[in-house]
């Protein structure tokens, strides 16, 4: 016999055509109806709130005095609320804001009942390869989809997702929609027309008898006669029974059944069905960027520095770093982060990434201070944190404030450390303070950014350096040669060409690199959504440009070439959109290039001033190196993806979109054959392309005008989103972006790319022990004119105990493949939890995780932190992995020792 579930829901966009404040008006209208019909009518049975937590705090805030009638609807399983705390975009956030996302999700709708035990993603657009590990990891057995997947893999609704690692899932495909019973009718006769009409189209699609009916859309109200209706249709029926169903029952229905799936494997980003616009990875990517810095601020700098400081006794600032976390997590959802909003709803966003950073950076300031200050010297220190959290050597940069310009740093085991001086600034310290304002005295010291390379032999941890003013040393020769455009350093010959290209001579590698770093402009008719290629282009780059350069920073550690250059390129388009205009204006472009001479790797800063519009601005990277795939990072892990997507005969298949092989990265690209590679890094730039099977094209800026646009080349039909003019989203004005490039021998585990990837993403944080500002915090006068004076460093010190005038080591990981995801003290327990993963393709055994602490007991929990299997602590420190597969996380909880 037949069953069709009928679900009931709302999908719900917290903003996207209209503002946050517009959608909560309605949601609370929504909501009221939804628990007046769940609690007058019996035969409701249940309701959908989209898999997200989000609207419960939205609601609550208005209307609080309902939060008992929404715990009992929710206990009892008539309404489903999470996993998610809100419906995420799937590519630029990285793996641990998905664990965040369902952990937030999570905890909230347990206030209430359980949260609902499905992976709900109806409009993310397209679905990231690690999906089914980070689901798997909350104890989570099934998803739900619609964008992405390829319907000529498959042959039911219903299939096997396995993802990058190796996890797989019971996946849930809606072939039509998670709307496709929406808005029905309220007369009996069309409301079964409909619903004819409905099962019709899913009929070569259900396999296991069982058909899914998703009675909702965007913003939808609850429709009262839905019950009643079935009823009616089920007294009717001969061969079929109709349920108004949760969705967990559903999939029970399906499993039940138990046919032979089909399994589909990786990311899900085919056009074939649905639109899955994958270049809003370069759309407002401005906000990518924020995205990227907060992600890493939150999960390198602020939470592995309060952690070490409540290992030493202080208190950690789980509300604040939540609260920080959740205004982050509110930006990255679908349509948010992927851009393609309305400017108004963009420009919340900004604001909703301010508070993010003004909480997370008030803490890490305060936090690494209040440990710079408590350790036993009486003279000034720098304590320098391993923010990347791998071990090896790094490139310290630190602001050191001394009496003088001139000054000796050496480590704890005497030894001079060489400095590079990078600027040099008289500053008056009583004006960082606003009470030391009141002092009337000036203070006139040194501020001096310096560089100085150190090792870490451990992975999280911090080192101390004493800066003694006394003693002076004199900086040593460069080992970086300067000859007119050849610079010269034991990795590298760079040669600045006349364009502003380089070219790259790898002494390790005896491999020759040629015209990196040059600049493509062309034409975009897209919208928000996607970019659509102009049908008479213009496409301009630098290669015939003349480039200016000159030396910005020269020492002994690194040296700083600024490089500029103008592309003269069409203003606009024209009128139809049919070609790029033709007037012109300059675009200028500065990058600042920096190469060290200890270090393997070349950094470019670019600014790009930009007035043009309707266009897209690559970099270019001829890496010589031919290959079919390139490497990405993803999620916990590397991707594989073939260069060229391109089906002739898509428009003839009646696909939604052109398949373009415009993928989305986190941290990097690599393309390699396996001897050798050149890798991308970058800060918060998630589009990339490789042209010709060789080069890497990393996009910079792409500039659209419209949210929505009608019949694009690569997508012809109805334009996506509504047509709302989106000047911001034309990027205009100055644009900063981050990369980097990195040579490799072998593949990308070989070249060691992860690890170069996390040290370019977050690079150690220095704090100074004390300036003159604090010891004018403490003149008599101070405390005559204030009495006793406590800020948030000093109280924060006080909670401290006195740390030790030496260097700590708080994790050592003994396989450089592991890297550490989150350093935090656990949700719901005085414990500390350690998320590491395996960065490589093959499976790692019997390493061991050696603290800088002792520890009592340590267990493998799920990513929710509940406890699975204990683990065997030897000699009260070291803790011995359990296997961990390739590209997967595992997290531990430690229980430290008394005393």
């Amino acid at each position: 016999m037949k069953k069709i579930y009928i679900v009931s829901h709302t999908h719900w966009d917290r903003e996207w055509y209209r503002p946050y404040g517009y959608f909560r008006s309605k949601l609370v209208y929504v909501l009221d109806k939804v628990l007046s019909i769940l609690e007058r009518d019996g035969d409701y049975r249940h309701f959908l709130l989209d898999g997200q937590a989000i609207p419960l705090e939205d609601y609550l805030e208005i209307k609080p005095e309902n939060r008992e009638r929404l715990a009992d609807l929710i206990a009892s399983e008539r309404l489903s609320a999470g996993p998610w705390y809100i419906q995420p975009d799937e590519f630029a956030p990285d793996g641990e804001s998905f664990i965040r996302n369902l952990m937030l999700g999570i905890q909230i709708t347990r206030q209430f009942g359980e949260p609902m035990r499905v992976g709900y993603l109806p409009d993310s657009f397209g679905h990231s390869g690690q999906m089914p590990h980070i689901l798997k990891g909350f104890g989570i057995q099934s998803a739900v989809v619609m964008r992405g997947v390829p319907e000529q893999a498959i042959q039911s609704s219903e299939f096997m997702w396995e993802g990058d690692n190796g996890d797989a899932l019971l996946t849930v495909y809606l072939p039509h929609g998670y709307s496709n019973a929406m808005f029905m009718p309220d007369n009996y006769t069309r409301f079964k027309l409909r619903i004819a009409a409905a099962l019709q189209q899913l009929k070569k699609w259900s396999a296991s008898g069982n058909y899914l009916l998703m009675n909702g859309v965007d913003h939808q109200f609850p429709q009262v006669f839905i019950p009643a209706f079935i009823a009616k249709m089920n007294a009717e029926a001969k061969e079929e029974t109709y349920i108004h169903a949760r969705l967990e029952d559903y999939i029970a229905a399906v499993r039940e059944n138990d046919p032979d799936f089909d399994t589909v494997k990786g990311e899900l980003i085919c056009p074939a069905a649905q639109r899955v616009h994958t270049s809003i990875a370069s759309t407002r990517i401005y906000q990518k960027q924020q995205n990227r810095r907060l992600e890493a601020l939150l999960e390198k700098y602020v939470e592995p520095v309060a952690s070490m400081a409540w290992l030493a006794q202080a208190e950690y600032p789980q509300g604040l770093i939540r609260q920080a976390w959740k205004y982050l997590i509110q930006n990255q959802t679908h349509d948010g982060l992927g851009g393609c909003c309305t400017d108004e709803v963009h420009r919340e966003m900004d604001q909703r990434f301010d508070s993010a950073r003004a909480h997370a950076e008030t803490l890490l300031k305060n936090y690494s201070r209040a440990i710079a200050g408590r350790i036993n010297c009486k003279q000034l220190t720098l304590t320098v944190f391993n923010n990347s959290m791998t071990r090896g050597r790094q490139l310290v940069r630190a602001s050191v404030y001394v009496k003088k310009e001139g000054f000796t740093l050496m480590d704890t085991q005497g030894n001079t450390v060489p400095y590079q001086v990078e600027s040099s600034e008289e500053v008056d310290v009583s004006q960082l303070s606003i009470w030391t304002l009141y002092l009337g005295s000036a203070q006139v010291v040194k501020k001096m950014d310096i560089c100085f390379y150190t090792d870490f032999e451990f992975n999280a941890g911090y080192k101390v350096f004493k800066i003694n003013e006394r003693a002076r040393i004199k900086e040593k020769p460069s080992e970086i040669s300067i000859k007119g455009n050849v610079i010269e350093t034991r990795y590298f010959t760079v040669v600045i060409c006349e364009n502003g290209s380089i070219n790259l001579f790898d002494k390790t590698l005896s491999r020759q690199f040629q015209n990196l770093h040059l600049f493509e402009d062309c034409g975009d008719a897209g919208d928000t959504y996607n970019y659509s290629p102009v049908k008479r282009d213009t496409v301009i780059t630098s290669e015939n440009t003349t480039a200016r350069f000159e030396v910005e920073q020269y020492g002994q550690h690194q040296v700083t070439i600024k490089i500029e250059l103008d592309l003269r390129v069409p203003k606009h388009l024209t009128v139809d959109d049919s070609a790029r205009s033709e007037e012109t204006a300059l675009l200028p472009i500065t990058s600042h290039m920096s190469i060290y001479s200890d270090l393997r790797r070349i950094d470019f800063k670019t600014e790009i001033e930009n007035t043009i519009q309707d266009h897209r601005l690559r970099v270019l990277f001829q890496s010589g190196i031919e290959s079919q795939h390139s490497c990405a990072e993803t999620q916990f892990g590397t991707t594989t993806r073939e260069n060229k997507r391109d089906d002739a005969h898509w428009k003839n298949k009646g696909w939604k979109e052109k398949p373009l092989p415009i993928y989305s990265q986190q941290r990097f690209v690599d393309i390699h054959d396996g001897e050798r590679g050149l890798a991308v890094l970058n800060r918060g730039l998630p589009e990339y392309e490789i042209y010709d099977d060789s080069v890497i094209a990393v996009t910079l800026v792409r500039s659209v005008g419209f949210m929505g646009k009608k019949n694009l080349l690569i997508r012809p039909g109805r334009f996506s989103g509504i047509s709302l003019p989106t000047p911001d989203a034309q990027c205009p004005g100055r644009q900063t972006l981050e990369y980097a490039i990195l040579p490799h021998a072998g593949d990308v585990d070989a070249g060691g790319v992860v690890k170069m990837a996390a040290d370019f993403d977050a690079p150690a944080l220095a704090a100074q022990n004390k300036i003159w500002r604090e010891r004018l915090l403490s003149k008599e006068k101070m405390i005559s004119a204030f009495g006793s004076i406590e800020n948030l460093t000093s109280h924060i010190q006080d909670q401290l105990q006195v740390l030790k005038m030496e260097d700590r080591a708080i994790l050592i990981c003994e396989n450089e493949a592991l890297q550490i995801s989150a350093l935090k003290k656990a949700e719901n327990s005085q414990t500390l939890v350690v998320r590491v993963y395996n960065s490589s393709a093959l499976p790692l055994a019997e390493v061991d995780l050696r603290m800088g602490f002792d520890i009592k007991e340590a267990c493998l929990t799920d990513f929710n932190e509940e406890e699975k299997q204990r683990l065997d602590v030897t000699d009260g420190r070291v803790v011995r992995l359990p296997v961990v597969n390739r590209y997967s996380a595992i997290t531990l909880k430690l229980m430290l020792a008394e005393g």
